[in-house]
């Protein structure tokens, strides 16, 4: 019931943003304290489980990314000190070594950058791969497992990397000083509660320093639906959470196991500290302000023109309360300075979560731990992706035009391409 209530709460204060897609002012959106996002939209195949933007690899198109990103990073600029880097997809690591290098040496004209994680397909790294990037300063990794069973990975049109390569990629990034994060998921389409623990305990065995479990996620964009309730999702975390402790896991948070305090979860960082995204679709959030840039069309066509519009809006107070508030519980652990600051109808939400047994003192109960798996749940269910959902966009008809345009100029260029290439018009939202 609590729950149920909580969810409706958040939901209904996510479901009043709206986005206008409008020309923008890139010096408005500076901050001297932030996390950089990069997006790297391309994918060799579309995962049917995927809600992010994401377009199927061509290496020309590969090309005018490279040359449109770099734009953006010197006309916007970067200043301050540098919090983390994230660098997502889409499948990062289609780019190479060197072109990885060219976008992080773009931003290091600008500022230092700390903590730099990168996300991967394991099938994309190599020994080499990995020692080409650890030298570019990357220090973490993030690679998706998601399912070790190939009839769940061919039902959602993604190709399976099997246990061996798994091992020597996680050995290989180990020895080189590497956190390695492995992600599987549940909830996916054909898979029984004994898959998803088969893939915990052989994921566990092969020893990355972090496991994450996500939960199937339903939101605009994915092509599938789970076979199981929230409910029955949590359950088998929970299992999940017991197998790995006997491997030396212990809980970092609510999804997040692991051997270390050096954890990869920008999930967790970009709920509470300003950040700029580079790339297609890419978020930024400064202050009250909220910015996404335009699909892989559109982005094109702005920075070869020297333009800059994004969809943009500003986050109400309320929504910002509960997203707050919701990263504390997703930490199992509040921080007491941030819970008086808090309004007073969240403060009613806590007491009540305490005299329900789910909050004890400042920590998560293990009751408690289904209420914020379903918040944090919900919380990313409920965000308004412009890109992927319409309805958020005020001036949808206005942007539904500009799209229209870039997408003919974009198909202009792929009839000039080598006939036996992967069209682009199997690709989603480019």
């Amino acid at each position: 019931m609590l729950s149920r209530i909580a969810n409706q709460r958040l939901a209904k204060s996510f479901s009043k943003i709206q986005f206008i897609f409008a020309d923008m002012n890139w010096d408005e959106i500076a901050t001297d304290h932030v996390g950089i996002y990069i997006h790297v939209p391309f994918c060799e195949q579309l995962c049917a489980f995927c809600p992010f933007h994401k377009v199927v690899y061509r290496e020309e198109f590969k090309a005018l990314y490279l040359q449109a990103i770099e734009k953006e990073i010197h006309r916007r600029g970067v200043r301050g000190k540098v919090e983390w880097v994230y660098i997502g997809g889409g499948t990062p690591n289609l780019l190479t070594p060197q072109e990885i290098g060219r976008i992080l040496g773009a931003l290091r004209k600008h500022v230092d950058l700390a903590n730099i994680g990168m996300e991967g397909n394991p099938l994309q790294f190599t020994p080499t791969y990995l020692q080409q990037i650890r030298e570019l300063g990357v220090e973490k990794i993030s690679t998706g497992v998601e399912s070790l069973k190939p009839d769940t990975l061919k039902h959602v049109n993604r190709a399976k990397a099997d246990e061996a390569h798994i091992q020597s990629i996680v050995n290989f990034a180990k020895d080189l000083g590497f956190t390695v994060n492995v992600d599987l998921m549940v909830g996916l389409p054909k898979q029984s509660n004994q898959d998803f623990l088969f893939d915990v305990d052989r994921v566990g065995a092969i020893d990355p320093q972090q496991i994450t479990t996500y939960p199937f996620m339903e939101i605009p964009g994915v092509r599938v639906t789970p076979e199981m309730d929230s409910r029955n999702m949590f359950n088998l975390i929970e299992q999940a959470g017991e197998i790995l402790e006997t491997y030396g896991y212990f809980r970092e948070n609510v999804w997040v196991f692991s051997k270390t305090k050096h954890i990869y979860d920008s999930a967790r960082d970009e709920l509470v500290i300003d950040y700029l995204g580079f790339g297609p679709a890419a978020f930024s959030k400064v202050g009250e302000s909220q910015m996404v840039n335009p699909p892989l069309a559109l982005y094109l066509d702005m920075l070869q023109n020297g333009k800059a519009y994004a969809f943009q809006t500003t986050v109400d107070e309320a929504s910002e309360y509960w997203r707050k508030f919701a990263h504390e519980l997703y930490n199992l652990r509040l921080d007491p300075n941030v819970i008086q600051r808090l309004p007073r109808s969240i403060k009613i939400v806590l007491a009540l979560l305490k005299l329900a047994g789910n909050v004890n003192g400042q920590h998560v109960t293990a009751k408690g731990r289904f209420f914020v798996h379903d918040l944090t749940k919900t919380v990313v269910e409920s965000l308004p992706f412009p890109v992927n959902n319409p309805s958020a966009i005020s001036n949808y008809e206005e942007y539904e035009k500009r799209l229209a345009s870039a997408k003919s100029l974009l198909l202009k260029k792929e009839s000039t391409a080598e006939p036996e290439k992967t069209p682009l018009t199997q690709t989603t939202n480019f």
